[in-house]
């Protein structure tokens, strides 16, 4: 209860709202002898697949011996899962222990619940003395509380509009707040395709003064097989070598991400053993990416796409936009799972475009068991109701919560998907922890 209590307190620093700038996360870190400085980084940032793109690189140093910090936000179910080392989450005790602290300096220079977070990752993973840290940014770059780090390498996902009071109402605009974390002399590993984008992250890195490369110029990356787990293997050309490569990350715009870190990965090399490195053959490199197919294992990433019980299927995922809810869509398409077979488990925040992505999921879902997650923003279940009766969606039913919904879904013994909200997953996955 006592953590509860402190979890509670650091949780009510978010209401105080977003406050980009470095002033505040510098004088935090520099209160904790600035451990960002004492182990290499690699920095990702951009609008969609920068989570799964941590984790993939942190998968795959893993697989390589390494000992891996990752760092990534939101969390679903515990605030624990933001800090990993190895896939293994801070403990309590040392949430407890590291946080008091820096809430108690924050307080005094009005810093942020991003800014406290930040910092204590930071100082775990120096005092977990790990070999290289996955630091994933949480709103834009440049101004971003992990911008303080100085990185080995940095790499940015796609864009899209997003947080668009902070970043700019443009594309190009967006683009040029995620662009800030490269930095001189840094290479820089850049997945955007868009000639107009490309533009700006070109433009930043001769600014600065740093390599840069395109994705798209270095590996091509097609999707060979989904496979009804929920895992997917993909073809990959490289400018001298072809290979497949499977991963537990499934979907098409996962193979986006699978391409990002090969092109990652002559940087990455570079925290291995040279010696070691220097005598691999070509299919030695290669078994650098079997990591990939246990992704979910070896980082502790959670929700995306995620079978929680196969007999029958149980799916989970954070799906909640239209964009993410396509995806998913397509995704369970190209695994075998055919129209109108699942019954979905389905909440959704009030501000979020629900009628869209509800239309989006019509052509699989069975039967919809609206609900609402414990959450102020949650759109309340009749409202769910509502819309998907609009769109003749072909069996809907109302529940008083997102425990009850998917109890009432799984007891069925037919395949269930639940998605719409983080909150959603939150509820979802602890009841299936328990």
């Amino acid at each position: 209860m006592e953590l509860q209590a402190l979890l509670d307190e650091l949780f009510a620093m978010a209401f105080v709202g977003i406050k980009p700038g470095l002033e505040r996360i510098e004088v935090l870190c520099a209160s904790v002898g600035d451990p960002q400085d004492t182990y290499p980084v690699i920095h990702v940032a951009g609008t969609n697949g920068k989570g799964s793109l941590c984790a993939m690189i942190a998968a795959v140093l893993q697989g390589a011996g390494l000992k891996v910090g990752l760092y990534t936000s939101p969390h679903i179910e515990r605030f624990n899962e933001r800090i990993r080392v190895n896939g293994v989450q801070i403990a309590d005790v040392d949430v407890a222990r590291l946080a008091r602290p820096l809430m108690d300096a924050a307080v005094a220079i009005q810093g942020t619940f991003f800014e406290v977070t930040t910092a204590m990752a930071f100082q775990y993973f120096a005092e977990q003395r790990v070999e290289v840290a996955v630091i994933e940014t949480g709103l834009g770059g440049r101004l971003d509380a992990t911008n303080i780090v100085s990185p080995m390498l940095t790499a940015i996902t796609s864009i899209d509009f997003d947080h668009m009071e902070y970043l700019g109402s443009t594309l190009e605009s967006i683009a040029g707040e995620k662009a800030g974390i490269i930095k001189a002399g840094t290479p820089c590993v850049i997945a955007e395709p868009r000639r107009e984008l490309r533009a700006v992250f070109e433009a930043r890195s001769l600014q600065v003064g740093a390599p840069f490369v395109f994705v798209d110029d270095e590996v091509h990356v097609d999707v060979d097989t989904m496979h009804p787990d929920l895992s997917m293997t993909v073809s990959v050309i490289t400018r001298d070598d072809r290979f497949y490569v499977t991963t537990d990350l499934c979907g098409a715009h996962q193979a986006r991400t699978v391409a990002t870190v090969i092109a990652c990965w002559p940087y990455l090399e570079q925290l291995l053993p040279r010696a070691a490195v220097d005598v691999l053959s070509d299919a030695q490199r290669r078994a650098w990416y079997l990591p990939l197919a246990a992704i979910h294992e070896l980082t502790g990433l959670q929700g995306r796409i995620q079978l929680l019980q196969t007999e029958p299927p149980v799916i989970l995922d954070v799906a909640h936009n239209p964009a993410s809810m396509a995806a998913l869509v397509q995704t369970l398409r190209a695994c075998g799972y055919q129209e109108h077979s699942l019954n979905v488990v389905f909440g959704v925040m009030a501000d979020k475009d629900a009628s869209v992505m509800i239309d989006i999921l019509y052509p699989m879902v069975r039967h919809l068991y609206a609900c609402a997650p414990a959450y102020k923003r949650a759109m309340p279940a009749q409202g769910v109701a509502q819309i998907a009766a609009e769109h003749d969606i072909p069996a809907i039913t109302t529940h008083e919560s997102v425990v009850a919904a998917v109890q009432a879904a799984v007891a069925t013994h037919t395949p269930v998907l639940i998605c719409g909200s983080f909150y959603v997953a939150e509820e979802a996955l602890s009841y299936f922890r328990r």
